[in-house]
């Protein structure tokens, strides 16, 4: 009977997953140092070239397929992008696919695109 209520009370034990890394946010957000790496990690193996999804996000391609013609990324206005609305899932499928982003990840974006989305 002990060995039962032991088995019981231990059996149930669910560990809470620890909440993800916040990542700085540097006053001069960098393209190269501190976006492609996001699309490097969490994007790159759906979005690159040939693939059948649109956009590729690979070094190679990636900046200039999010600010041509404003289509993905409107400079200076995150909440506009439909990169951040991608981001956050608001009125877009939420990318990545794999689950939402942290807040600080998708801040980080969202200060390049306010800064101008500038390719440095």
């Amino acid at each position: 009977m002990m060995i039962i209520v032991s088995l019981m009370a231990t059996s149930c034990y669910y560990d809470e997953m620890p909440p993800e890394a916040v990542i700085p946010i540097p006053d001069v957000v960098s393209y190269s140092k501190d976006i492609q790496p996001l699309w490097d990690q969490d994007c790159v193996s759906c979005h690159k070239t040939g693939a059948s999804i649109p956009l590729d996000l690979t070094s190679a391609n990636s900046y200039n397929e999010l600010t041509a013609n404003n289509k993905y990324v409107i400079p200076g206005n995150a909440a506009g992008s439909s990169l951040h609305k991608s981001l956050v899932g608001d009125g877009a499928a939420i990318m990545p696919t794999v689950g939402k982003w942290s807040d600080s990840k998708v801040a980080l974006v969202d200060k390049w695109i306010n800064d101008g989305a500038l390719k440095n």
